[in-house]
C-alpha cells in the first residue's frame, strides 16, 4: 500500500485511546513496524517500516473549548527489499 498523505481525526474513549497509544508503543519497542489503523471508514491497517533515530515534536493549542495536543514523530525511509525491485 503506497500512501503519500494520511491524515485523518477520530473521536475515541479514554480507554481506546489508551489501547491504541498502547499498541504504538509496543510496535517502537519491537523495533520493526509501525500499524497505524486506518480511518473509521475503512479497514485495515497502514504499516510503516521503523528507522532510527526518531525525531518527537509536540505541539499544544489552548482553544476557548477544546484542546490539541499534536504528537508529532519522523524518521529517515528504510528501503525495503519491495523497495528494491
Amino acid at each position: 500500500m503506497r500512501i503519500d498523505d494520511y491524515e485523518f481525526e477520530e473521536e475515541k474513549t479514554l480507554i481506546s485511546l489508551a489501547d491504541l497509544l498502547s499498541k504504538l508503543a509496543d510496535n517502537i519497542r519491537n523495533g520493526e513496524r509501525l500499524e497505524i489503523p486506518m480511518p473509521s471508514l475503512r479497514e485495515g491497517l497502514i504499516e510503516l517500516e521503523l528507522g532510527e533515530p526518531i525525531e518527537t515534536g509536540i505541539e499544544v493549542n489552548l482553544r476557548k473549548n477544546f484542546i490539541h495536543l499534536s504528537l508529532n514523530l519522523s524518521w529517515q525511509l528504510v528501503k525495503t527489499k519491495e523497495d528494491e525491485t
